[in-house]
């Protein structure tokens, strides 16, 4: 994906309708800082179709619909779809607990304390 000042991209901006129609993407930049995207109606519709299809997947597996709902707002971010799969797991209960009993353990050896692990 070529980047391309916002001041270029004006200055060329039917040349880059004609080469986004044909297929190439354009990240437009102000002061170095991507600010737009320059695609085709074509991919659009592809990147969509995809994002339907992974919400479609997410509540088929039993994603809670309201977390969903977070994450296309971007009040949480997208990895959270992956731990709300996983809330019902019976193996995650106990995570924690053997993660702090094994640091417990670790210090007693290393001579840490649980502020080296910022307890």
């Amino acid at each position: 994906m070529e980047k391309i000042s916002a001041a270029d991209a004006k200055s060329r901006f039917s040349e880059l309708i004609s080469r986004a129609a044909s297929g190439e993407r354009f990240i437009i930049q102000r002061r170095e800082r991507p600010v737009a995207v320059l695609i085709s109606p074509n991919e659009l519709e592809r990147l969509e179709r995809s994002s339907q299809a992974a919400r479609r997947l997410a509540q088929a597996l039993g994603q809670d619909a309201e977390l969903l709902a977070k994450i296309e707002r971007r009040e949480v971010h997208p990895a959270m779809a992956a731990f709300g799969l996983w809330r019902d797991e019976p193996d995650l209960d106990n995570l924690a607990e053997e993660i702090y009993a094994e640091r417990e353990q670790a210090s007693g050896r290393l001579g840490l304390t649980d502020e080296d692990f910022g307890q």
